[in-house]
Protein backbone atom coordinates (compact mmCIF):
# COMPACT_ATOMS: atom_id res chain seq x y z
CA UNK A 1 0.00 0.00 0.00
CA UNK A 2 0.92 3.44 -0.74
CA UNK A 3 1.92 6.18 1.67
CA UNK A 4 -0.51 8.25 0.53
CA UNK A 5 -3.13 5.58 0.87
CA UNK A 6 -1.75 4.61 4.72
CA UNK A 7 -1.95 8.47 5.80
CA UNK A 8 -5.38 8.61 4.13
CA UNK A 9 -6.80 5.46 6.11
CA UNK A 10 -5.59 6.74 9.03
CA UNK A 11 -7.12 10.17 8.64
CA UNK A 12 -10.94 8.44 8.03
CA UNK A 13 -11.51 7.98 11.37
CA UNK A 14 -10.20 11.10 13.25
CA UNK A 15 -12.21 12.75 15.95
CA UNK A 16 -12.39 16.25 16.02
CA UNK A 17 -13.99 18.16 18.68
CA UNK A 18 -16.71 21.24 17.59
CA UNK A 19 -16.58 20.26 13.96
CA UNK A 20 -20.87 20.95 13.89
CA UNK A 21 -23.91 22.73 14.93
CA UNK A 22 -27.28 21.34 15.94
CA UNK A 23 -30.28 23.76 15.96
CA UNK A 24 -34.26 23.21 16.31
CA UNK A 25 -37.43 24.69 15.45
CA UNK A 26 -39.58 24.01 18.65
CA UNK A 27 -43.09 23.54 18.25
CA UNK A 28 -46.35 22.71 20.72
CA UNK A 29 -46.40 18.73 20.53
CA UNK A 30 -45.13 17.03 23.81
CA UNK A 31 -43.95 13.45 24.78
CA UNK A 32 -43.42 13.16 28.68
CA UNK A 33 -43.28 16.85 28.63
CA UNK A 34 -40.62 17.36 26.35
CA UNK A 35 -40.82 19.69 23.39
CA UNK A 36 -41.25 18.01 20.24
CA UNK A 37 -39.43 20.10 17.52
CA UNK A 38 -41.01 20.72 14.19
CA UNK A 39 -37.89 20.26 12.21
CA UNK A 40 -33.69 20.67 13.02
CA UNK A 41 -30.55 21.60 11.32
CA UNK A 42 -27.42 20.68 10.91
CA UNK A 43 -24.52 22.91 10.11
CA UNK A 44 -21.49 21.26 8.06
CA UNK A 45 -18.84 23.84 7.88
CA UNK A 46 -20.20 26.34 6.07
CA UNK A 47 -23.32 23.91 4.73
CA UNK A 48 -26.81 23.83 6.84
CA UNK A 49 -28.88 21.56 5.48
CA UNK A 50 -33.01 21.20 6.76
CA UNK A 51 -34.29 18.27 8.62
CA UNK A 52 -37.79 17.12 8.41
CA UNK A 53 -38.84 15.38 11.89
CA UNK A 54 -39.55 11.97 11.21
CA UNK A 55 -41.03 11.01 14.62
CA UNK A 56 -40.76 10.54 18.22
CA UNK A 57 -41.92 8.61 21.28
CA UNK A 58 -40.70 7.35 24.23
CA UNK A 59 -37.78 5.09 25.15
CA UNK A 60 -38.43 2.77 28.30
CA UNK A 61 -36.84 0.00 29.37
CA UNK A 62 -37.88 -3.01 31.83
CA UNK A 63 -36.23 -3.03 34.61
CA UNK A 64 -37.11 -6.11 36.64
CA UNK A 65 -41.28 -6.04 36.26
CA UNK A 66 -40.84 -2.17 35.90
CA UNK A 67 -40.81 -0.34 32.58
CA UNK A 68 -38.44 2.43 33.40
CA UNK A 69 -38.73 5.96 31.30
CA UNK A 70 -35.11 6.60 29.74
CA UNK A 71 -35.50 8.94 27.19
CA UNK A 72 -37.70 10.47 24.56
CA UNK A 73 -36.33 10.28 20.72
CA UNK A 74 -36.83 12.79 18.00
CA UNK A 75 -35.51 11.51 14.84
CA UNK A 76 -34.91 13.94 12.09
CA UNK A 77 -33.98 13.27 7.50
CA UNK A 78 -33.81 15.80 5.09
CA UNK A 79 -36.57 14.57 3.24
CA UNK A 80 -39.10 12.29 5.09
CA UNK A 81 -41.37 11.66 1.97
CA UNK A 82 -38.98 9.56 0.94
CA UNK A 83 -38.81 7.60 4.27
CA UNK A 84 -40.87 4.08 3.98
CA UNK A 85 -42.44 3.06 6.97
CA UNK A 86 -44.17 0.01 5.68
CA UNK A 87 -41.08 -2.35 7.40
CA UNK A 88 -38.13 -2.15 9.41
CA UNK A 89 -36.10 -3.44 6.55
CA UNK A 90 -37.90 -0.62 3.96
CA UNK A 91 -37.43 1.72 7.12
CA UNK A 92 -33.50 1.39 6.62
CA UNK A 93 -32.86 0.80 3.15
CA UNK A 94 -34.80 3.89 2.18
CA UNK A 95 -32.06 5.60 4.51
CA UNK A 96 -30.03 5.21 1.14
CA UNK A 97 -31.69 8.39 -0.51
CA UNK A 98 -31.25 10.76 2.78
CA UNK A 99 -27.74 12.93 2.60
CA UNK A 100 -28.54 14.00 6.08
CA UNK A 101 -30.07 13.47 9.56
CA UNK A 102 -30.43 13.81 13.49
CA UNK A 103 -31.29 11.86 16.26
CA UNK A 104 -32.04 13.77 19.80
CA UNK A 105 -32.70 12.11 23.44
CA UNK A 106 -33.62 14.11 26.07
CA UNK A 107 -33.14 11.97 29.17
CA UNK A 108 -35.68 11.82 31.77
CA UNK A 109 -33.67 10.15 34.57
CA UNK A 110 -29.41 9.86 34.88
CA UNK A 111 -27.71 7.44 33.22
CA UNK A 112 -24.15 6.79 33.15
CA UNK A 113 -22.07 7.19 30.11
CA UNK A 114 -20.89 3.54 30.02
CA UNK A 115 -24.70 1.85 30.34
CA UNK A 116 -25.57 4.47 26.81
CA UNK A 117 -22.81 2.94 25.36
CA UNK A 118 -23.88 -0.74 26.04
CA UNK A 119 -27.22 0.11 25.02
CA UNK A 120 -26.14 1.49 22.00
CA UNK A 121 -23.79 -1.62 21.67
CA UNK A 122 -26.34 -4.12 22.02
CA UNK A 123 -28.41 -2.87 19.31
CA UNK A 124 -26.30 -2.59 16.96
CA UNK A 125 -25.12 -6.30 17.53
CA UNK A 126 -28.81 -7.10 16.84
CA UNK A 127 -28.38 -5.30 13.63
CA UNK A 128 -25.59 -7.50 12.64
CA UNK A 129 -23.46 -4.60 12.89
CA UNK A 130 -19.71 -4.83 13.28
CA UNK A 131 -18.77 -2.67 16.30
CA UNK A 132 -15.55 -3.85 15.73
CA UNK A 133 -15.58 -1.42 12.75
CA UNK A 134 -13.38 1.64 13.16
CA UNK A 135 -15.99 4.30 12.35
CA UNK A 136 -18.94 2.07 14.78
CA UNK A 137 -16.24 1.77 17.22
CA UNK A 138 -14.93 5.00 16.87
CA UNK A 139 -18.95 6.48 17.76
CA UNK A 140 -19.45 3.69 20.50
CA UNK A 141 -15.48 5.30 22.73
CA UNK A 142 -17.24 8.88 22.09
CA UNK A 143 -20.52 7.86 23.56
CA UNK A 144 -18.28 5.85 26.69
CA UNK A 145 -16.22 8.32 27.16
CA UNK A 146 -18.63 11.73 26.81
CA UNK A 147 -20.41 12.98 29.79
CA UNK A 148 -22.91 10.75 31.98
CA UNK A 149 -26.80 11.83 30.65
CA UNK A 150 -28.12 13.95 33.09
CA UNK A 151 -32.53 13.88 33.78
CA UNK A 152 -33.64 16.87 31.91
CA UNK A 153 -31.06 17.09 29.29
CA UNK A 154 -30.77 16.11 25.70
CA UNK A 155 -27.90 13.86 23.93
CA UNK A 156 -27.70 14.76 19.98
CA UNK A 157 -26.23 12.91 17.45
CA UNK A 158 -25.98 14.55 14.37
CA UNK A 159 -24.94 12.61 10.68
CA UNK A 160 -24.04 13.85 7.11
CA UNK A 161 -23.15 11.81 3.93
CA UNK A 162 -19.94 13.96 2.53
CA UNK A 163 -18.86 14.24 -1.39
CA UNK A 164 -16.50 11.83 -0.85
CA UNK A 165 -18.77 9.17 0.07
CA UNK A 166 -17.90 9.28 4.00
CA UNK A 167 -20.24 9.85 6.93
CA UNK A 168 -19.43 12.46 9.21
CA UNK A 169 -21.36 11.71 12.88
CA UNK A 170 -21.06 15.14 15.70
CA UNK A 171 -21.88 13.03 18.72
CA UNK A 172 -23.14 16.14 21.38
CA UNK A 173 -23.30 14.60 24.94
CA UNK A 174 -25.77 16.12 27.90
CA UNK A 175 -23.26 18.67 28.90
CA UNK A 176 -22.94 20.07 25.19
CA UNK A 177 -19.51 18.76 24.60
CA UNK A 178 -19.04 17.75 20.75
CA UNK A 179 -17.02 15.10 19.30
CA UNK A 180 -16.62 14.25 15.49
CA UNK A 181 -16.16 11.08 14.11
CA UNK A 182 -16.10 10.43 10.35
CA UNK A 183 -16.76 6.30 9.13
CA UNK A 184 -17.35 4.64 5.73
CA UNK A 185 -20.87 4.68 3.97
CA UNK A 186 -22.38 2.22 6.31
CA UNK A 187 -21.87 4.35 9.31
CA UNK A 188 -25.21 6.06 8.26
CA UNK A 189 -27.87 3.42 8.38
CA UNK A 190 -26.00 1.46 11.19
CA UNK A 191 -26.75 4.22 13.90
CA UNK A 192 -29.94 4.70 12.80
CA UNK A 193 -30.38 1.18 12.97
CA UNK A 194 -30.32 1.78 16.90
CA UNK A 195 -33.88 2.82 16.84
CA UNK A 196 -34.86 1.80 13.23
CA UNK A 197 -33.24 -1.52 13.10
CA UNK A 198 -34.34 -4.62 14.88
CA UNK A 199 -35.32 -3.75 18.09
CA UNK A 200 -32.64 -5.27 21.23
CA UNK A 201 -35.38 -5.65 23.61
CA UNK A 202 -39.41 -4.41 24.34
CA UNK A 203 -39.01 -1.24 24.73
CA UNK A 204 -37.11 -0.38 21.70
CA UNK A 205 -39.61 -2.17 19.83
CA UNK A 206 -42.56 -0.17 21.29
CA UNK A 207 -40.07 3.03 20.27
CA UNK A 208 -39.64 1.72 16.94
CA UNK A 209 -43.39 1.62 16.32
CA UNK A 210 -43.94 5.15 17.54
CA UNK A 211 -40.84 6.44 14.88
CA UNK A 212 -42.32 4.32 12.01
CA UNK A 213 -46.09 5.98 12.71
CA UNK A 214 -44.56 9.06 12.84
CA UNK A 215 -46.74 12.12 14.34
CA UNK A 216 -49.77 12.53 13.02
Amino acid sequence: MKLSALVLSSLLFVTVAHAGVFGLETGDRKIENVNIATSAAITTGSETQKLELLGAGLRAKKVLVTNVKVYVTQVFVDDASKFDRSSTAAALASLDNMKAGAIRLTFLRDVDAGTVQVSFRDALEANNVDINEQGVASFLNAVKDGADAQNGKSMNMSLTKLEDGTVQVVYENTKGEEETVVGDAKLFTAIFSIWLGTPADSGLATLQKALLKGLN
